[in-house]
């Protein structure tokens, strides 16, 4: 037995016996799709696993670098006929990978500590924006184009509704996607919601902490969430907090992702909501589809008021994957690239032009993609949604 054993002994072995390497993962996983080595897959790394938790291999550079370029899009999870749980094997690894501080951590343990103090945020958020606007700032980092002054939180205080909702507002969201809270609770107050906001009481959920393998520092942020004593809704959205902020407030409060909730008043939006006569291309997220399972409910609402088309890649990842973008910048830009050429085709075979909105639920997505000189404006299907019912209720805007 080798003196390295003794590795990812938080890894279940039922759990890693549950793989029989059938490859039917393959095609779904994006950094194998970039590669083509099976050690970028999730049976490579499976099987990566396995050898170094029994002392069978090294824990070498290239080991490491291939346990850490795994996105965690989940979506090899719908694609196993054999129900591998694989964000339970590779989250330890991942928390085990970054338990230590090493210097390859130091920039995006920097800037995911901004993301958990909201006034430091909004200071760093103000400061790109200038330099947005004097062009200085590199075009090429995933950065959407920001605005100076945030706008205020207009929200409905003499409502009567007993139907009360809280808005997760969260960190990057907020500082960096405020119009789409506003146009969240246009629509909330439009179906009869009482609505009130987190605000910095609540704060960064922790999930690109967790996601990025930071497991320490997402439990201590994740113990300060305000747990209520009642069990009372609160609804997200952004599709990597609701589907983090399930799990940590399972015991504690029902959690909706925006998307959701809004499904569940179709027959009402159909009502308020008017036609436009504009196309929408669907871009998922990983985080919605494959881990909260929530994918043909944001289509549904889209085609009150649009038409729409959907991408053809069965959902693969656009590469952003929380700080991905920041840590494995190579690998999430190969990733990226191959998201944008099914945009492209899928556009170029409606015809250039046609389609006007690409509408991303997950701001990490929108970030990631912002930058790619798309001529088609990214929006978050809720402001499309408010967009409808703008003439003769909303007060937010995209």
């Amino acid at each position: 037995m080798s003196n390295i054993a003794g590795r990812f002994q938080l890894v279940n072995e039922e759990d890693l016996n549950t793989c029989v390497n059938c490859g039917l993962c393959l095609p779904h996983c994006p950094t194998y799709r970039v590669t083509g080595e099976d050690i970028f897959s999730p049976r490579g790394r499976i099987n990566l696993i396995r050898s170094v938790k029994h002392g069978d291999l090294e824990l070498t550079k290239d080991v490491v670098t291939a346990l850490d370029t795994c996105i965690q899009c989940m979506g090899c999870e719908p694609a196993c006929p054999s129900g591998v749980k694989y964000h339970e094997i590779i989250s330890p690894v991942k928390a085990e990978l970054h338990t230590r501080w090493n210097l390859r951590d130091a920039t995006l343990r920097c800037g995911l500590y901004v993301v958990t103090h909201m006034r430091t945020l909004r200071f760093f958020t103000s400061a790109i924006s200038v330099a947005q606007k004097l062009k200085v700032f590199p075009q090429k980092l995933p950065v959407p184009k920001l605005n100076f002054r945030q706008p205020h939180f207009n929200i409905d205080a003499e409502s009567s509704s007993k139907r009360e909702v809280l808005l997760y507002t969260g960190c990057v969201m907020d500082a960096w996607y405020r119009n789409v809270h506003l146009d969240t609770i246009a629509l909330l107050e439009a179906l009869g919601y009482s609505v009130q906001v987190s605000g910095d009481e609540y704060g960064c959920c922790g999930a690109l902490h967790e996601h990025a393998g930071f497991a320490q520092v997402a439990e201590k942020i994740q113990s300060k969430i305000p747990r209520p004593t009642n069990s009372s809704m609160m609804v997200v959205n952004s599709a990597g907090c609701s589907a983090s902020l399930k799990k940590t407030l399972a015991e504690n409060r029902v959690v909706l992702d925006i998307n959701e909730l809004l499904h569940l008043h179709i027959e009402d939006l159909q009502k308020i909501l008017v036609r436009q006569n504009e196309t929408v291309l669907v871009q998922e997220p990983c985080h919605l589809r494959h881990v909260q399972g929530i994918s043909q409910e944001v289509k549904e609402l889209l085609e009150i008021s649009f038409t729409v088309t959907q991408l053809e890649d069965d959902g693969l990842c656009c590469g952003a994957g929380g700080s991905f973008s920041f840590s494995q910048p190579v690998m999430a830009t190969a990733v990226r690239q191959r998201k944008i050429d099914e945009i492209d085709r899928v556009i170029d075979s409606i015809s250039p032009h046609s389609v006007h909105y690409l509408a991303s639920a997950n701001p990490g997505c929108s970030s990631f993609l912002s930058g790619c000189g798309f001529d088609v404006e990214i929006a978050h299907p809720v402001s499309l949604l408010a967009q409808s019912l703008r003439p003769r209720i909303s007060g937010g805007g995209q």
